[in-house]
């Protein structure tokens, strides 16, 4: 297995998260709203810690709490199931407008996740039981959620605000 980078280890950590960042509607509070419950699905990616590994997140909300899945396939249609990078956590969340990017408002997710799964190097730095407080932008377009480089870092625990979006890292409500 290859040396993980800082960069990507931070890229897979955040995938989780930003699962569920943009989730609920923009604005303050709380929200159940159906236009962003249900089940999102992010596309197939080749890891950059495991040569010949893939990892599709796949997360569902309804009301304040989530459920999110991050699951190892060998080969790059993720049709055939392997292990080594699965990642499974749940929790609650609020929302709250986010940054505005490029003239697109952001949502901003504050959640506690509560990790209760995980494999591979993941686990050294987040095992199971442990309890993250995260916040996270994101920008939904329809039924199709962006990443952002809004985020906070799981190693530090700092904020930083988006600055953009990643088009090329997204999520599809099914």
């Amino acid at each position: 297995m290859k040396k993980p980078h800082l960069s990507t280890f931070t890229l897979i950590w955040f995938s989780f998260v930003f699962l569920f960042n943009g989730c609920a509607p923009s604005g303050g509070g709380n929200s159940s709203s159906p236009d962003y419950e249900g089940t999102w699905v992010s596309q197939c990616k080749e890891s950059e810690e495991s040569a010949g590994s893939y990892t599709r997140d796949t997360f569902s909300l309804s009301g304040t709490n989530f459920n999110n899945e991050v699951l190892t396939y060998s080969d790059a249609e993720c049709s055939q199931r392997s292990s080594g990078l699965d990642f499974r956590s749940n929790g609650t969340f609020t929302t709250e407008a986010g940054g505005i990017v490029d003239g697109k408002q952001l949502t901003k997710i504050n959640y506690v996740l509560n990790v209760t799964h995980a494999e591979g190097y993941v686990s050294l730095f987040f095992p199971v039981g442990s309890i993250l407080n995260v916040s996270y932008e994101n920008y939904i377009d329809g039924n199709t959620m962006y990443a952002t480089d809004g985020e906070t870092n799981p190693l530090d625990g700092k904020y930083v605000d988006a600055t953009q979006i990643k088009y090329d890292k997204y999520w599809v409500k099914q």
